[in-house]
């Protein structure tokens, strides 16, 4: 089975979609659009009537649904979350998330002791968290926005390796097909290993500005297009050229 994106160019760089139930990594140059690509990714799920949720480990989940629904009119309300952000402070002045996804089963991160508690976050955490969310929901996609604030916040330099192996391999007991995202300026080479395909972004200045280009730098099981593709993000949605 394949799971699209919903944006017709890069679904067909990938042959159709994503391989259901893999964890893939999602790589990209600071604001190239890596989160709003893979909320695009999830408001397909929802359109498709499928149980879909957002890790938020980078940003307050408030802001960053709020600049995508009020920015492109995207209907995430019924979007699931979990407020993984690693720093009380990040959040502690933002709007509570419920008032944009009234439908939505909430469940804060920061809430609970012993799990992720002031500005702590594990893999171990993080799984508990998981496993509690799932205990009565099965979800067809979820997305871990950022892998590069987890690094940072979570693993400590002589542990980072087994970590990561850790947390890619709880995600795809999951069953769920999952995106992670992550900031280009890490060491991504394991994580490019673990994955069982990477997408990235690139940011450059052109002569109007800046351009997106996107390409599939490898897809296990999957005929894909290698060539890097020009991707544009207006107030219409993202889109990627043919």
């Amino acid at each position: 089975m394949r799971v699209k994106f919903g944006i017709t160019g890069l679904d067909k760089m990938l042959g159709g979609g994503l391989v259901d139930g893999k964890v893939y990594l999602l790589a990209g140059d600071t604001g190239s659009g890596k989160t709003l690509l893979s909320l695009r990714f999830l408001l397909e799920g929802l359109n498709n009537g499928e149980n879909c949720l957002y890790i938020a480990v980078d940003k307050p989940p408030s802001l960053t649904l709020q600049s995508a629904m009020l920015g492109f009119g995207w209907n995430l309300s019924t979007l699931h979350i979990m407020d993984a952000v690693p720093s009380e402070a990040l959040y502690s002045t933002t709007p509570s998330i419920r008032d944009i996804t009234a439908k939505g089963e909430i469940t804060k991160a920061h809430e609970k002791k012993n799990n992720v508690e002031k500005g702590e976050l594990s893999v171990e955490g993080l799984s508990i968290k998981l496993l509690e969310h799932m205990k009565n929901v099965r979800y067809h996609r979820i997305v871990l926005d950022s892998l590069s604030i987890f690094k940072k916040f979570a693993v400590d330099e002589d542990k980072e390796k087994p970590g990561i192996h850790k947390l890619f391999n709880f995600l795809k007991q999951t069953g769920a097909t999952t995106i992670i995202t992550s900031s280009r300026d890490v060491d991504l080479r394991a994580e490019y290993i673990l994955s069982s395909g990477v997408i990235e972004i690139e940011k450059k200045r052109g002569s109007a500005g800046f351009e997106r280009y996107i390409r599939i730098v490898k897809m296990r099981g999957i005929d894909h297009d290698k060539k890097q593709k020009r991707m544009y993000i207006t107030e219409d949605g993202i889109f990627v050229l043919r």
